[in-house]
């Protein structure tokens, strides 16, 4: 029975005709009552800290493995940008020579250096927080790797530009211009210059460039021109002689047989000859001469590789 003081319970024992009053007052019942609430909120808060504590330590976990994933991807990307700067040097070297063979001016050191356009920036990014704090590469590190590479290529692919209107308009000049060995046998020997001549074995000035070889080896024009000579009753025996152009001729003498006749157009590596021993010499050779405006120079400041093998 509820009253205003509190709950009275009454037990009655039939058996014994006996009736029991229990009387709980409303300050023990509120009390009763507030620990039960605060024993509940204590373990669903508890409940709810341990539930949270596990899934902060599964999130956690995961961001560290991602985290790992990232370390590993940022490595990968910084392996691949040393492997591209490494192949931007070898350009940056081809480049040079190109220029020098389109008898364009090298580029700046300075503009080579600091590439085009654009600034890099190094201050640090937030995300770099995201890497381990013992790892070197950063987000900032490789950013300012990608924008540097980024110009450089922008200053090679304006050069290459540059050089390819400059070759596309001399494409015929640069065709008559006689830069590959007439042969792909033997080895050098007498060069340009005074040498001691073998008949005479007195100083004498060599106007060309020898190539000991085996008679039949075939013998190829080195730029395109026109046949405009061909004779057998010099003391450079058998002798072919190609107008280029641009006042440029090539010599071959000593031949074994002629393969292009007078008048005839060939192009650079075409078959004119076989190497021969014929006229004033002493074994089987090629005698080359080139000639600029009638006037022979060192073929080999026109050879872009000068080295043979047997």
């Amino acid at each position: 029975m509820f009253s205003k003081d509190g709950l009275r319970f009454f037990l009655i024992n039939d058996r014994k005709h006996r009736v029991n009053e229990i009387f709980v007052s409303r300050r023990t019942i509120f009390i009763g009552l507030t620990l039960t609430v605060l024993i509940v909120l204590t373990v669903g808060v508890l409940g709810v800290m341990r539930m949270s504590d596990a899934w902060y330590a599964t999130r956690v976990k995961s961001l560290q493995n991602k985290n790992a994933d990232l370390v590993n991807i940022l490595d990968d990307m910084q392996t691949r940008l040393d492997q591209a700067e490494h192949e931007l040097i070898t350009l940056v070297e081809q480049d040079r020579a190109l220029r020098t063979y389109a008898d364009l001016p090298k580029i700046d050191e300075d503009i080579q250096a600091m590439g085009v356009g654009g600034t890099v920036r190094n201050h640090e990014r937030s995300y770099d927080l995201l890497l381990p704090s013992d790892n070197e590469l950063t987000l900032s590190s490789i950013e300012s790797n990608l924008s540097a590479l980024s110009r450089e290529i922008n200053l090679q692919r304006n050069s290459y530009e540059q050089i390819y209107n400059r070759l596309r308009d001399e494409v015929p000049r640069i065709r008559a211009i006689p830069s590959i060995l007439p042969l792909h046998a033997g080895y050098m020997n007498d060069g340009f210059g005074v040498r001691m001549d073998p008949f005479t074995r007195k100083p004498r000035f060599h106007y060309g460039q020898d190539f000991s070889v085996r008679i039949g080896t075939p013998v190829k024009a080195t730029a395109d021109g026109k046949v405009t000579k061909i004779s057998s009753n010099t003391g450079y025996g058998k002798t072919i002689i190609i107008d280029h152009g641009y006042g440029i001729a090539t010599l071959f003498a000593h031949l074994n047989s002629f393969k292009v006749k007078k008048g005839d157009f060939v192009k650079r590596g075409q078959l004119i000859a076989t190497s021969g021993n014929t006229g004033r010499s002493t074994g089987p050779h090629l005698h080359y001469e080139v000639r600029v405006n009638n006037v022979p120079v060192n073929p080999r400041y026109y050879f872009l590789v000068d080295n043979l093998e047997l």
